[in-house]
């Protein structure tokens, strides 16, 4: 019988391909948050889409941790704003004297907040600043999470992470999101995000990824997925590309002598912007 899943659930199994190789991945806490379910169903997905997604994970977390972790050290960025946080475990990675903000869905954000503050009473993680903030980026949100991210971060520079969400949403919902960062943040400050490109469409992973996810959703789940090219981070008025990686250059970085097919890898690509 299939394992159904919903959508948030999707950060369960993110950090349990996070856990197949702390060595690469860095994420030493990312074991706290798998199931035997979680495994069951990862171990699903690998068989069904790509043995590669573990890896690929490992690789996305140790990117933005490393430029995240050179920003903070080189004192241009003092927090970290993290839209659709999931279960990523970045605050406990980086040095303890940053700041961040989380924000998911409410169940997402309130499960996460209460199992933080859980592992952090029993030494199972050493205590962070962290602002737990809830929103759907789907409704009017703008409004009320900027009036609380703003009494949180004063004149702190930040460095806005958007990651595993782009996938999810339309690009209505993305301009929504890009206008906020830019009414967030001043000059010099900086935003990550994590998108597919429209070439995968043709890859024989993302097509299993397709018919996986839909076949694996719970009845009620609503499921639309989006690339992006290049050209909308480029045309940002407000932000200038920096930096622009992908599963295979940062594979090439870290593991050079690792062999992958490239039909078989979900290829997502990493950008770091900095505001105008």
């Amino acid at each position: 019988m299939k394992q159904n899943i919903e959508i948030f659930e999707t950060a369960f199994v993110t950090a349990d391909f996070r856990a197949t190789d702390v060595a690469l991945s860095k994420d030493r806490y990312a074991h706290l948050w798998p199931s035997e379910g979680t495994k069951i169903y990862r171990k699903a997905y690998v068989d069904s889409v790509s043995r590669h997604e573990p890896f690929a994970h490992c690789l996305r977390n140790r990117y933005f941790l490393e430029a995240i972790e050179n920003l903070f050290n080189e004192q241009k960025i003092e927090l970290l704003i993290n839209f659709g946080c999931g279960f990523s475990m970045y605050p406990f990675l980086l040095p303890k004297t940053m700041a961040h903000i989380e924000i998911d869905m409410p169940h997402s954000i309130n499960y996460k907040k209460e199992k933080i503050a859980d592992w952090c009473a029993s030494k199972k993680l050493p205590k962070r600043n962290i602002s737990f903030l809830e929103a759907d980026f789907t409704s009017n949100y703008e409004p009320q999470l900027l009036e609380k991210i703003a009494s949180i971060k004063g004149n702190k520079r930040s460095f806005i992470l958007l990651e595993g969400v782009l996938f999810f949403i339309g690009r209505p919902e993305t301009e929504r999101l890009f206008k906020l960062f830019s009414t967030i943040q001043g000059t010099d400050e900086y935003v990550g995000s994590v998108s597919f490109q429209k070439e995968i469409e043709s890859r024989t992973a993302f097509k299993k990824l397709i018919q996986f996810t839909e076949e694996r959703l719970v009845a009620n789940e609503k499921f639309c997925y989006q690339t992006v090219e290049d050209r909308y981070y480029l045309n940002l008025d407000d932000y200038a590309m920096v930096d622009h990686q992908n599963t295979f250059t940062v594979a090439n970085k870290y593991v050079p002598a690792t062999i992958l097919d490239p039909d078989e890898v979900l290829d997502e690509h990493f950008y770091v912007l900095k505001k105008k």
